[in-house]
């Protein structure tokens, strides 16, 4: 009689606590069949191996399917790698543990999907250097992309990132040798792990002002028969050959190279993961408003998606207002294509109640998944778990299929 009391009390507790949200919160159930639930796993909880497998169990409980698990964040590698150096927060385990063959073999076992989630062109943030000369900052500081008045971000200091609103050091992505090596890691990648799926995140600009390196200049040179630095502060020679009246369509031109390096990268990923004919997904998180992706970052996402270069993309919805999300789904939702729209729900910012919301909403509008940022937002929040399964994670659900794949 006591448990049957104790479960009328649970059960009893349930709906009061529906009730309190209000029936648009309390149905948001998922939609039967099939929806992709992805969570974003940074690295910091891969750096052990009890570390992974709790991530597999939280992932399982809470009715998880994908995990997104960031194995390359800043120019490093939490796998084997004959590219990249082992990165320096592994450096206190043993040398044999593979955070990303532990996390394959736990969460294949229990029926999880794992996407080895990289970070594509942003290589260092902290203060210090990276202590392995194979680093990319140290072995190959000239990849690293460079600003219109000629300072590398490898020159600048921590502090000159925060004044300047910069995640850290990126890549030069009209470097043909850094388009080289980025599809070198993913093919390293899936040829020596059974991952479900590529990841793609910061693959972008940090800024419109970057690009001028010496060998983005020279690529661009080569197909314009331009240097894009003469454009923003022309000189006589320039002018006599060029005109002043054909500086604007030069600079557009340049613009778009930009954004088109961005895209021949994903392009050549996805070739290169077609030949490699494991079956690997590509998907990729990106700036939610679409304008500012494209003018600010160079990113042009919803070509990918209408072209069928990603098999999903991921836009970053991760504002606190509901409103806000909604347009950003809905904005997303409009793209023509046949791939896939995962809409990326933020759950460190808010309260279960509204992140719930934002996912009832995007559920509405006709999303093939959610994820979630992030896994380490769950840590130590039981009760937030209990709540965000409760409402919005009921049952478990396959992946959504992507038919052009079978």
């Amino acid at each position: 009689m006591a448990a049957i009391a104790t479960a009328a009390a649970a059960t009893l507790a349930m709906l009061t606590l529906a009730a309190a949200l209000g029936p648009a919160t309390a149905m948001a159930a998922p939609p039967s069949g099939e929806e992709t639930r992805a969570l974003w796993v940074v690295r910091h909880a891969l750096s052990t191996p009890g570390r992974v497998d709790q991530v597999v169990d939280i992932a399982s409980d809470m009715h998880i399917n994908t995990l997104l698990v960031q194995v390359r964040g800043r120019g490093d590698a939490y796998y084997r790698s004959d590219i990249t150096p082992r990165a320096e927060e592994l450096g206190a385990t043993s040398p044999d543990f593979d955070p990303l063959d532990r996390i394959i073999r736990r969460a294949h076992a229990v029926g999880l999907e794992v996407h080895a989630w990289i970070n594509v062109y942003l290589v260092w943030s902290a203060g210090a250097a990276p202590q392995s000369p194979l680093h990319v900052v140290n072995a190959d500081p000239g990849w690293i992309s460079m600003r219109a008045d000629g300072q590398s971000l490898v020159e600048m200091l921590p502090e000159d990132f925060e004044d300047q609103h910069l995640e850290g050091m990126y890549l030069a992505p009209g470097n043909p040798a850094v388009r080289r090596h980025i599809r070198e890691v993913v093919r390293e990648i899936v040829t020596r792990y059974n991952v479900d799926g590529i990841h793609l995140d910061y693959v972008r600009y940090p800024e419109p002002t970057v690009g001028y390196d010496p060998a983005t200049r020279t690529a661009f040179q080569r197909e314009f028969g331009v240097d894009p630095l003469m454009m923003d502060e022309p000189d006589s020679t320039f002018l006599a050959v060029f005109g002043a009246d054909k500086i604007p369509d030069l600079r557009a031109r340049w613009i778009k190279w930009k954004q088109d390096q961005i895209t021949n990268l994903v392009r050549d990923l996805k070739n290169d993961l077609a030949q490699l004919g494991r079956g690997t997904k590509l998907t990729a998180a990106v700036i939610a408003d679409q304008i500012a992706a494209l003018n600010r970052y160079g990113q042009d996402w919803p070509a990918w998606l209408r072209e069928g270069l990603v098999d999903a993309a991921v836009p970053m919805c991760y504002g606190k207002s509901t409103a806000v999300v909604e347009r950003q789904v809905e904005a997303a939702m409009s793209i023509p294509t046949e791939r896939q729209i995962w809409a990326g729900i933020a759950i460190y910012n808010q309260s279960a109640r509204d992140a719930a919301e934002k996912i009832r909403k995007a559920r509405v509008d006709g999303v093939d998944g959610i994820a979630l940022f992030s896994y380490d937002s769950l840590l130590g929040r039981a009760g937030y778990m209990r709540q965000l399964k409760t409402w919005t994670l009921r049952d478990p659900t396959a992946p959504t299929a992507m038919p052009w794949r079978q």
